[in-house]
């Protein structure tokens, strides 16, 4: 019993070593990491009888004076549903869901493809090449920033809290 116990403890251990933790944020700031800025902003408020309802832009730029590119790999899984244009989520923590609103959003890079040369049979069966575009990951460009809009239902006179689970690119390796 003993060693199941220590077993389970190890493995839980490790998973939430990789698990990422989620961080705060306030209105009206920033949060930086790996060169980019996180915010949200407030862009609509009303008050209801029961519920105040808020429209709020989200939003990542880039200002870590490169282009970050994800590159397209179908073996890395990631916490945001097998999504890899995914870099960030933003969870409001007290929304309450009600008539079909937002409890959190996505941001996403932008598609990039690149030329490749793929070889064809010609009529007399020789091999040609054609260049076709093919995706090869995503890109966030240096200055550019990437939004979403979204309406969030909280009790009334609250304001929305909001908290950001960044996707962690740290672990990819060129071997």
């Amino acid at each position: 019993m003993k060693k199941i116990v220590l077993a389970t403890f190890f493995s839980l251990s490790l998973f939430a070593s990789k698990a990422q933790s989620a961080i705060d944020i306030e209105h009206g700031k920033t949060v930086t990491s790996n060169g980019i800025e996180y915010s949200y902003a407030i862009t609509n408020e009303r008050d209801e009888e029961t519920y105040s309802r808020y429209e709020v832009t989200i939003k990542a730029q880039n200002k870590s004076g490169c282009q970050l590119i994800y590159l397209k790999n179908d073996n890395i899984t990631n916490i945001f549903d097998g999504d890899p244009s995914v870099i960030a989520r933003f969870e409001c923590l007290n929304a309450t869901g009600k008539r079909l609103t937002s409890k959190g959003a996505n941001l996403k890079a932008r598609p990039f493809t690149v030329p490749y040369n793929q070889p064809e049979k010609n009529a007399e069966g020789k091999t040609v090449f054609r260049t076709v575009r093919v995706q090869g990951g995503f890109l966030l460009k240096n200055g550019s920033s990437v939004s979403n809009d979204l309406i969030v239902i909280v009790p009334k006179g609250e304001k929305p809290r909001f908290k950001i689970n960044i996707q962690n690119f740290s672990e990819l390796t060129t071997e």
